[in-house]
């Protein structure tokens, strides 16, 4: 039997669900408009949601595409992102879409238990590879692998509970909203602040949606944080 409970948004809502003890930490939230959004717990040591479930492995230090999804560093099975298809349109005099663009406005990260031990966290974005006689989880090219939405965010960052960072650009160019006004963190993303560029790994057909994939670096001892990934998709969304 599948069991679940409600988790309350300012917005919306999801249901984290339980399947055979298993317990599902991410989901989409419904926002007005243009603007999606989706969330994911990442545990940075193993985590318990509820007596008597399983626990959530922490992130890994490696990725490893050939064992379980959390080797992989894929904390939600069920919260993807899509993907871009079709080449960026770059514009000119006249600018005319005939195809969908993927644009990731912004990434937030959520302090919800103080981080404790570990160096940094990074999040990039996973596909799966059809093979023989089984398939694989493959970093999407290109950039990464594992730093599309965080780029090897520091500890720092991680620590008060409650301190929350938005990055609107890739590198360094995230916002601490603890820190005094211009103060500004590295950990951006590749992808970040602008339009996804074509997926470019050797699959047929083109993946069009990936997983969110944590990877750690350093010995965590403590830690739980929210990620939170907002994108828009804009142009002829018809095709």
């Amino acid at each position: 039997m599948v069991q679940g409970f409600l988790v309350q948004s300012r917005r919306a809502s999801f249901t984290v669900w339980y399947s055979e003890g298993n317990p599902e930490v991410g989901g989409d939230f419904l926002i007005y408009g243009d603007t999606r959004e989706i969330e994911t717990y990442v545990a940075l040591v193993p985590t318990q949601f509820g007596t008597g479930s399983i626990a959530i492995p922490a992130a890994p230090t490696s990725f490893s595409g050939t064992g379980s999804p959390i080797a992989a560093g894929i904390q939600s099975l069920t919260t993807l992102i899509p993907l871009q298809q079709t080449a960026v349109n770059t514009g000119g005099t006249t600018i005319t879409f005939t195809a969908t663009q993927m644009f990731i406005e912004e990434v937030t990260t959520e302090v919800l238990i103080a981080a404790t031990g570990g160096t940094s966290l990074s999040i990039g974005l996973v596909t799966t590879s059809p093979g023989s006689p089984s398939s694989s989880f493959v970093a999407v090219t290109p950039n990464g692998p594992n730093t599309h939405i965080l780029n090897a965010q520091l500890i720092a960052q991680q620590t008060p509970v409650g301190a929350r960072v938005t990055y609107t650009r890739p590198g360094t160019s995230g916002f601490n909203w603890g820190s005094a006004p211009g103060t500004l963190v590295a950990g951006g993303g590749d992808w970040v602040g602008i339009n996804m560029p074509l997926v470019t790994n050797a699959l047929t057909p083109l993946p069009t949606a990936a997983w969110l994939s944590a990877i750690a670096s350093g010995t965590y001892t403590n830690g739980l944080i929210k990620v939170r990934v907002r994108y828009t998709l804009y142009g002829n969304i018809n095709v």
